[in-house]
């Protein structure tokens, strides 16, 4: 592989890893009472996100992997959306569990949506809301 094409693909997934980051989907767009619920799951960790849960606060049990067949890689990030049913029920607060690839587990209760943008994972024992 030339340099050139190295520094291009290099640059492509920058700007796949930004896309993610900065621009929701139609989907992530202002609900109904006007808040955005999403998060972006952000690995700043060295070992990757195999599994992510979300459910609000009112919810017992964690539900579905909302990865399914993705993961998060060190160094990337991915937005995700709660359900339909999650967002029409207009809550704000939600509870998150990480799974990393090592079997360490992170879990963060009471995390406000339609407040915060960012769930960063700078390591397998700490996850910040922010």
């Amino acid at each position: 592989m030339t340099l050139k094409s190295l520094l291009g693909a290099s640059a492509a997934a920058v700007a796949l890893v930004a896309s993610l980051v900065a621009t929701p989907p139609a989907t992530a767009q202002t609900d109904r009472d006007g808040q955005q619920r999403w998060i972006n799951i952000v690995n700043r960790s060295n070992v990757t996100i195999r599994e992510f849960y979300m459910t609000d606060v009112d919810t017992r049990g964690w539900g579905d992997d909302r990865l399914g067949q993705n993961v998060i890689e060190p160094g990337q990030a991915l937005r995700v959306v709660p359900t339909p049913r999650q967002r029409s029920r207009g809550y704000c607060q939600f509870d998150m569990k990480i799974v990393f690839e090592n079997e360490r587990t992170v879990e963060r209760r009471g995390v406000n949506l339609c407040s915060t943008s960012n769930l960063v994972c700078g390591s397998t024992s700490a996850c910040s809301a922010n």
